[in-house]
């Protein structure tokens, strides 16, 4: 039985490893309603003037969906180029006016609190860093497929990171983040969580239906950036050195893995434990509901279970 799940998951990471342009045109459709059920569960995407900004864009189902709702969205996304392995623009021809799209390498840009004299690294476009976004998307993921001359085991870390600092540094006060994460009980989400929040006006989580529903990731929505505190140069200014570190430290000075630490100066994990594990169960107790509905469901299709 062990064998014969090992074997679907396997098949599962080839077929999205070799995705042709139908499968690439169904994921499109499906983060659209995606983006639908987060906004329906949320009410995060208004029907007043509104500047986005999504990261890991490509195919572009998120963006596809809110500038199709809201007639005066205008967005930037950024997305990994496709000859290094990135997913190809599927956004329609009619919503390109209001769309401004730059292929690159998330982790690639200038994240720290100084410049670092590196070719690996670029400065964020001026539209993006001088811009003032009502609401940020973090969404994008390590892809298998990527190819890069410094790619590194730990990228998958440095990505989150990355998009977190650009995110928070680009909302306007007031404005929304929403950021796909995985497992809720994992101390570096749980720590992820607790920042947000003690950011924020208002955090909720939501596991989509459409898609990815066996696995444990899920998106967490916070609203009302910098109403409730004034912690935020602060704790960028941490992102930012911690990016760093991530980038250039470890035993060989190339960089690491995030470790449970690295965010004690959001909330250390003793902290966590003694005053915020009940308002984490709130928030996961809907994520983990829906993932052990669709992996019941699942064992009960491949035989696993009766």
């Amino acid at each position: 039985q062990e064998d014969k799940l090992d074997r679907a998951f396997v098949k599962q990471h080839s077929v999205a490893d070799n995705a042709d342009r139908k499968l690439q045109q169904y994921w499109f459709h499906n983060m659209k309603k995606i983006m639908r059920e987060i906004d329906n569960h949320t009410g995060c995407i208004p029907f007043r003037r509104l500047d986005f900004l999504d990261l890991g864009c490509c195919p572009g189902g998120f963006s596809s969906y809110i500038l199709t709702k809201n007639r005066k969205a205008r967005g930037i996304g950024v997305s990994l180029p496709v000859e290094e392995g990135g997913h190809e623009s599927m956004l329609e021809n009619e919503f390109q006016p209001r769309f401004d799209l730059y292929f690159a390498d998330i982790t690639s840009f200038q994240l720290g609190p100084s410049t670092i004299d590196h070719e690996r690294f670029w400065s964020l476009p001026t539209p993006i860093s001088s811009g003032r976004f009502d609401l940020v998307i973090v969404d994008g993921h390590q892809l298998r497929t990527q190819v890069s001359e410094y790619a590194a085991p730990w990228d998958i870390d440095r990505l989150l990171i990355s998009q977190i600092i650009i995110a928070l540094q680009t909302v306007r006060p007031g404005g929304t983040i929403i950021i796909k994460l995985t497992h809720p009980e994992s101390i570096m989400t749980a720590k992820v969580l607790f920042l947000l929040e003690s950011l924020s006006k208002r955090l909720s989580t939501y596991k989509p239906r459409t898609m990815h529903t066996k696995r444990g990731s899920f998106y967490a929505v916070a609203r009302g950036l910098g109403k409730e505190s004034d912690r935020l140069p602060e704790v960028l200014h941490a992102l930012k050195e911690l990016w760093v570190e991530m980038t250039f430290g470890g035993e060989e000075g190339k960089g690491r893995f995030l470790l449970w630490g690295d965010l004690d100066f959001a909330v250390t994990t003793e902290e966590l434990h003694r005053a915020y594990l009940d308002r984490l169960i709130e928030l996961g107790r809907g994520v983990w509901d829906a993932q052990a509905q669709a992996l019941h469901a699942w064992f009960k299709k491949k035989g696993v279970m009766c």
